[in-house]
């Protein structure tokens, strides 16, 4: 089975509804591909306008790639250090993966009327290299075909987190 990297750069985000009664927003954003979530690391200090400019890895199955359409759910929480973070709005984008450049979208609460807008959040990506797959031949099911994959996914995704770090330092 063929994959390939797709690198998702979250830049910022600006004009974010300020969900805090007390406290400054301290923003962060979750960002899912393919099933894979990752975060960036919380903004300590934009406050309602938030800077990352993190670029996180993921890997799209080649037929997903093909087909043309790559889904992908930016959501926006307020850490909090007493309690649950607090939803800040989210996005759920349909990318053409093959598309280049910076975009920006508007920011919807799942719990409003979507012609409102809570902010805007800048993103871009880029299709990386392909990767080869290896999946059990012994697999029977689909479920377990899927549960093999992710579990490769996993195990690949700690061999790079470790290439960077050797390459960091």
């Amino acid at each position: 089975m063929e994959a390939r990297y797709f690198y998702f750069t979250i830049h910022s985000a600006s004009n974010l509804k300020d969900v805090r009664i007390l406290g400054e927003m301290k923003v962060y954003a979750k960002v899912t591909i393919a099933g894979q979530s990752q975060c960036t690391e919380v903004d300590l200090v934009n406050k309602t306008n938030p800077v990352w400019n993190t670029t996180l890895c993921f890997f799209v199955l080649e037929v997903d790639i093909i087909q043309g359409d790559v889904h992908v759910v930016i959501e926006l929480f307020c850490r909090r250090s007493l309690s649950h973070d607090k939803y800040v709005g989210d996005l759920n984008l349909i990318l053409k993966p093959f598309g280049k450049g910076e975009y920006s979208f508007y920011v919807r609460r799942n719990d409003s009327n979507l012609t409102k807008s809570f902010g805007t959040a800048k993103f871009s990506h880029e299709l990386g290299d392909k990767v080869i797959v290896v999946q059990d031949s012994s697999s029977s099911s689909s479920s377990s075909s899927s549960k093999d994959y992710g579990l490769i996914v996993e195990i690949v995704k700690i061999g790079v987190d470790i290439v960077k770090e050797v390459f960091k330092n």
